[in-house]
């Protein structure tokens, strides 16, 4: 994956059932698999995919979140408050996948940010 592409969709449900008939209604071709009790995986077509997360409550704004790979989440953080941004989740820890960071710009649009762990060479 090439940096600063969109690499993962995160939608938040309240109701992971529902939401999964919803969404496979209007994207048949969107695949879903369990990866905890409080969330699903999904794969697109095309090979990205996504995640269906269940929450509490759906906050208006900060669903779906968009994330983009980074080489590394510090320096974006950085620069995100520099240019007149927030961080909302700082740099947080994925098990077997890397990292994650949530931002925000100055319109309070949010935004995610992922490192992935070291590739193998």
């Amino acid at each position: 994956m090439s940096q600063h592409a969109v690499i993962h969709l995160e939608w938040s449900s309240t109701d992971l059932v529902r939401s999964q008939s919803f969404l496979a209604g209007l994207f048949p071709d969107w695949k879903f698999e369990g990866w905890s009790e409080d969330y699903l995986m999904i794969t697109f077509p095309d090979g990205g995919g996504g995640g269906l997360q269940k929450v509490e409550r759906v906050h208006a704004g900060d669903s779906p979140v968009v994330y983009f790979e980074v080489e590394a989440i510090e320096p974006y953080q950085v620069q995100a408050v520099a240019l007149g941004g927030t961080v909302s989740v700082p740099r947080t820890e994925i098990p077997t996948m890397g990292w994650f960071a949530h931002l925000r710009d100055q319109d309070e649009n949010l935004f995610g940010i992922f490192q992935p762990l070291p590739r193998e060479k």
